[in-house]
């Protein structure tokens, strides 16, 4: 019974933990079920965002029979595309009929709510089955048909920010089921696949009135191709940084790990090879946020070491090969490049001869041998080095010599040896001789 206790105020100790850290966390107010016991729901929640705590100033509840009224025929008639990859990447827009049912656009629902909500909006979250906000700033969340030429002048104000005048909308499946959908920015680069989902239950569509929008985006200290299990480190930056302090940072690494922390340059490496897509999420303590867009990083196996060759070589760093001629201008001394135009050689007429240089040396005739001294009735052939043969013997040739020069050494030596033997043993052989005459 003690121990069934313990476990018991363990577990209730866990969750009132969890409570109070969902409590504390900067991300918008979000419950997993619709007020008033609805099936499935819209739920929109203005609120304010300071010093990393978020508060709830109004939340509108909006059923499916609510969004009827507001659905736009003309709208749903339009198709809408959606684009995974860039073009650039090799991506192509998904033109298969998407977003099939009652469509609202996103303008229309906030001014049925409440017509001041477009002018105090800093930008609008509505986050995925996944929890990857879908977010839009107040130029999203311009009329579709409004004209871009307000004043009369002949230019447009503003351009809209969508292809085919699209806006961003709700809509109510045949099934019952809620979605959202965001178009195309454009018609090449833009991509919107996260930005297309259904929901079961309730749909969360966060107004913020404080804070902005951020455009962060991810560099590796490693570059983007990477070996595998090499470590690089993340990090993120700003384009235009953040006012106030950054108190969260969400890391999609693309292998499926999702790594939330503080740091802002988290390091990373990689078991598989593959091309994965790295994106961060930033959170300020005012509430602004960003989400950078994916970065490819490719892994791959290192390349191997280069094998060390037999010999030959090119003599300009080949294995075996000789060593490059000595340069002193090749990462030594400095050319110089100012050179007066008076010493220039194309100056230099080709038929005046140039004036002789005084060396302190007498003009002799015949040749002059430096670096030797002649001696009195010598001649250039007994100097050193200035024999006329100049051509150094083959090396067969050197070492028989030397073998020949080696033999005869030893012979000679053999030789004295046995001189030097046969005289003391003459001496011994007469010493002994006169030795037993004696005693005869």
């Amino acid at each position: 019974m003690t121990t069934h206790r313990r476990r018991r105020r363990a577990a209730l100790t866990a969750v009132a933990l969890g409570a109070a850290w969902l409590g504390m966390a900067p991300s918008p107010v979000a419950a997993a079920e619709c007020p008033q016991q609805l099936p499935s729901c819209i739920v929109v929640s203005v609120v304010s965002t300071s010093g990393g705590q978020t508060t709830v100033l109004t939340e509108y509840t909006v059923s499916p029979a609510d969004l009827q009224p507001l659905t736009d025929e003309a709208l749903n008639a339009k198709p809408y595309a959606l684009r995974k990859n860039p073009a650039s990447k090799g991506g192509k827009v998904d033109t298969r009929p998407i977003a099939q049912g009652q469509r609202v656009t996103v303008n229309t629902l906030l001014k049925t709510l409440d017509p001041n909500l477009l002018g105090t909006a800093t930008y609008l979250e509505t986050p995925n089955a996944a929890g990857v906000p879908a977010v839009l700033s107040p130029a999203d969340l311009a009329d579709p048909d409004a004209p871009d030429d307000t004043d009369g002048d002949g230019q447009p104000d503003t351009v809209y920010p969508f292809v085919d005048r699209l806006a961003p909308a709700v809509f109510v499946t045949p099934s019952g089921r809620l979605g959202y959908i965001r178009p195309l920015r454009d018609a090449d680069e833009d991509t919107n696949a996260s930005d297309y989902f259904q929901v079961t239950g309730r749909l969360d569509l966060t107004v913020h009135t404080t804070g902005s929008l951020l455009a962060p985006s991810v560099t590796s200290s490693n570059g983007t191709e990477l070996d595998l299990d090499g470590r690089t480190t993340f990090s993120v930056t700003f384009a235009e940084k953040p006012r106030t302090r950054v108190v969260s940072t969400t890391w999609d690494f693309g292998d499926g790990s999702v790594k939330g922390t503080k740091r802002e340059k988290p390091s990373k490496s990689y078991a598989e090879r593959g091309t994965y897509a790295v994106a961060v999420a930033v959170r300020t303590s005012d509430g602004s946020y960003g989400r950078s867009a994916p970065v490819e990083v490719k892994v791959a196996k290192p390349p191997k070491a280069p094998t060390s060759g037999s010999g030959g070589g090119d003599g300009l760093g080949g294995g075996g090969g000789l060593p490059a001629p000595y340069d002193p201008f090749d990462g030594g001394l400095d050319v110089p490049q100012d050179v007066p135009e008076e010493l220039a050689p194309d100056d230099v007429p080709e038929d005046v001869p140039s004036a002789p240089v005084d060396d302190g040396l007498e003009p002799v005739e015949g040749y002059v041998l430096a670096g030797a001294e002649l001696v009195p009735g010598g001649t250039p052939e007994s100097i050193p080095g200035t024999q006329s043969s100049t051509a150094p013997a083959p090396a067969t040739q050197a070492s028989t010599r030397q073998r020949i020069a080696t033999w005869t050494v030893a012979a000679l030596a053999v030789l004295l040896l046995v001189g030097v033997g046969a005289a003391s043993e003459s001496r011994w052989l007469r010493h002994r001789l006169r030795h037993l005459r004696r005693a005869a």
